[in-house]
């Protein structure tokens, strides 16, 4: 689904737990909302500064996959999409997948957030879930497109505060991901190796 198709979605839905992913360790954390919220402003503020620049797609490809490795808790993202079949996994083949699955969702909405040069994000709030994470609001708007909300969930729990979520006007974007991972790989006769092989061909 493109990435304006998505972000346009106008969802009536709580936000809330339920929307946190699942199975996240109830551990204790340090961060506060004010750290949640720098740490959002910055990544906005990197985003919009890559998709402004002149440089060639390729290298803004580049960037926007390290913006998702520094920022975004990558095992915990593909551990969730993935869902049962991780548990089945070998560590090679977890670090496979999780390694193919980053590339995969850089390359697919990286090439989507060029469309957005002319957007501004401000921080609306931020509220603590506790040990479910920090829930970061921020409304975006750009030329002639009402604005919508974007919501930014973020945890350290992996010992270092990352972003493990994006809700757009109250959607994860995780289920999208979800239903397409699960799909992928029931295409590919329920074979992990044959998931991962399809991530690393897929644009």
């Amino acid at each position: 689904m493109p990435l304006n198709d998505v972000w346009r979605r106008r969802a009536v839905l709580a936000l809330g737990p339920a929307l946190l992913v699942a199975g996240l360790p109830q551990t204790a954390r340090a961060a506060t909302t004010d750290q949640a919220i720098q740490m959002v402003e910055k990544i906005s503020g990197e985003l919009i500064q890559i998709v402004r620049s002149s440089q060639s797609q390729s290298n803004a490809l580049t960037q926007f996959q390290r913006m998702f490795v520094t920022y975004g808790d990558i095992p915990v993202i593909a551990r969730s999409v993935l869902g049962q079949p991780w548990n089945g996994m070998n560590g090679a083949q977890q670090n496979a997948f999780v390694a193919a699955f980053q590339g995969y969702l850089s390359r697919k909405y990286g090439t989507q957030f060029r469309e957005f040069r002319d957007a501004q994000v401000r921080v609306t709030g931020a509220k603590d879930f506790g040990a479910k994470g920090i829930l970061v609001n921020t409304v975006v708007s750009y030329a002639n497109q009402p604005p919508f909300s974007v919501d930014w969930q973020v945890s350290d729990r992996s010992g270092k505060l990352k972003m493990f979520n994006v809700l757009i006007e109250g959607v994860s974007m995780l289920s999208p991901e979800r239903s397409e991972i699960r799909a992928l790989l029931a295409a590919n006769g329920n074979s992990v190796d044959r998931l991962i092989s399809e991530l690393q061909r897929r644009s």
